[in-house]
């Protein structure tokens, strides 16, 4: 275990190492103040990139990307009330409330201080977690990663789709994709249509990238207008109780408050499906039941800053436990960098753990590193990176469109997977225009395999036998009461309450 750390440690601190992290985070901090480009889509771009590298480089530049974008996001959340990131929402509410009384320099003070802090207990209690992954994974046969991938795709297909049942078809439609190609175990051609580059499949990064990438920029064409409206960015320090340095201390004073929201976003992270936007209004709730002013909450307090950001970070940390232990991704961007696995050749669960487990440590280093790179730039960098909200879509899209073709290209050199993308781009757009829930069908994607694996072991050794086993039972019970719990509550508030009948005279 501790050469396993010197290990990971020494590989990421190399000159290569630290030059692809500082520029993941540089990319995170630029590329997550826009609207629609951050997380996912970032990742998406620098998959074609990391063909070929070395895994520890390649994975520090995809995670310092992705850590990049939290503190950044926030950014135009304070100043322009407009989330950069999704999980950036939450901070809106006490935000932009600071910067309307001239505060907002403070407000992002908190935001850099809360983000790196709440990001540093996360890696302290993955790292903490690592030696017991072990433990974790020989408690699972074939007939819990079969059910752990289903219960997957159940709860992470509740994000972002209009219904659970659209959830679920996002789902299916992920599994159905994922079958095209030749067959694992017989070797037979599936859905090919006798078409040379289909012949193993879809490549990862022509779905990723069209999916969530090519799909946004579509959107964003089709509206043909900035992310952002506001043309104010207030960026105003220099008063007393105004300060950078007035954010970070209010941050130190309210130090339980952000201990308690990063280890909750931590803890909520390590759940598929709720670790994502969910984590940070978890956390905001918490602060606001737990206060003892809560009616302050919305007119721009520390609080409501400290408790959504501590566990922006944190809750990262926390996803990569069953990314690394179980190879279920814990969220969207884990779903992405288990792309990035794929493409390196690394296989999450007891492979990673034991080929792999110096890659598992220098990325709880990344996160940590990350976090202060990210959030130091982000802070000397605030008013200039807030306008990058509002570059109107046609500088935007075609710069995103090029990119992405040419990495695609340059990773299969293959024609046809270009058109798989731009297919796969618009799927993503009508999957977005009819609610449907795109992180469900891209981890329904990457989880296929792995169902299909664990389907043919479940046949071939274990059988109906699996019902013996209580954790299966317990998976099982679980993803019953997803499906079915919401239609029965529906149908129990469509029963008309029966009327008593009248006595007769």
């Amino acid at each position: 275990m501790f050469s396993a750390i010197l290990a990971g440690f020494s590989s990421l601190l190399t000159v290569h190492g630290m030059l692809l992290l500082l520029l993941g985070s540089l990319l995170g901090t630029l590329i997550g103040t826009i609207p629609g480009l951050g997380g996912a889509v970032l990742l998406t771009m620098l998959l074609p990139f990391i063909y070929g590298m070395p895994v520890i480089p390649a994975l520090s530049l995809l995670l310092a990307a992705h850590t990049g974008i939290y503190f950044s996001g926030s950014i135009t959340a304070i100043l322009l009330n407009t989330p950069g990131a999704p999980e950036s929402a939450a901070t809106t509410f006490d935000g932009y409330a600071m910067t309307r009384q001239g505060k907002a320099a403070r407000a992002l003070g908190v935001s850099a201080v809360s983000t790196t802090i709440g990001g540093w207990i996360g890696v302290v209690l993955l790292l903490a977690v690592i030696p017991l992954m072990y433990q974790l994974i020989h408690l699972f046969q074939p007939s819990e990663y079969l059910m752990l991938a289903i219960l997957a795709i159940v709860l992470i297909g509740q994000m972002r789709s209009g219904s659970l049942t659209k959830g679920l078809l996002s789902g299916l439609f992920g599994l159905m994709i994922s079958f095209v190609g030749y067959d694992p175990i017989t070797g037979v051609q599936r859905f090919t249509f006798n078409l040379m580059s289909l012949y193993n499949g879809f490549n990862i990064t022509a779905v990723a990238l069209g999916l969530f990438a090519f799909a946004e920029m579509y959107s964003l064409y089709a509206k043909n207008k900035v992310a952002a409206q506001s043309t104010k960015i207030g960026f105003k320090g220099n008063a007393p109780g105004a300060r950078v340095a007035d954010g970070i201390r209010d941050v130190f004073q309210h130090s339980w408050l952000m201990i308690r929201s990063a280890i909750l976003g931590t803890l909520l992270g390590v759940v598929p499906g709720i670790g994502g936007v969910a984590a940070n209004f978890i956390s905001y709730g918490q602060a606001v039941k737990t206060s003892k002013h809560p009616e302050k909450f919305g007119t721009g307090i520390p609080e409501g800053i400290i408790a959504p950001e501590s566990s922006s970070i944190s809750k990262e940390a926390g996803n990569l436990i069953p990314t690394v232990a179980l190879g279920v991704p814990g969220g969207v961007g884990m779903a992405v960098l288990m792309s990035g696995f794929t493409i390196l050749g690394v296989v999450p669960g007891p492979s990673m753990l034991n080929q792999h487990l110096d890659a598992v440590f220098a990325m709880a280093l990344v996160i940590a590193i990350g976090s202060v790179l990210s959030s130091a730039m982000g802070l000397g960098m605030a008013p200039h990176l807030a306008k990058l909200s509002q570059l109107p879509s046609r500088i935007i899209v075609p710069f995103i469109l090029a990119l992405g073709t040419l990495g695609v290209y340059a990773a299969e050199r293959d024609m046809g997977q270009i058109v798989v993308m731009l297919g796969f781009g618009l799927v993503g757009l009508m999957m977005k225009r009819f609610q449907y829930s795109i992180p469900a069908a891209m981890i329904g994607y990457i989880l296929g395999s792995v169902a299909e694996k664990n389907l043919y072991l479940v046949q071939q050794l274990q059988g109906w036998r699996i019902f013996e086993r209580p954790l299966t039972d317990l998976m099982v019970a679980i993803i019953l009461a997803l499906v079915i719990g919401p239609y029965v509550r529906r149908s129990k508030k469509h029963v008309p309450a029966h009327k008593p009948k009248e006595a007769s005279l």
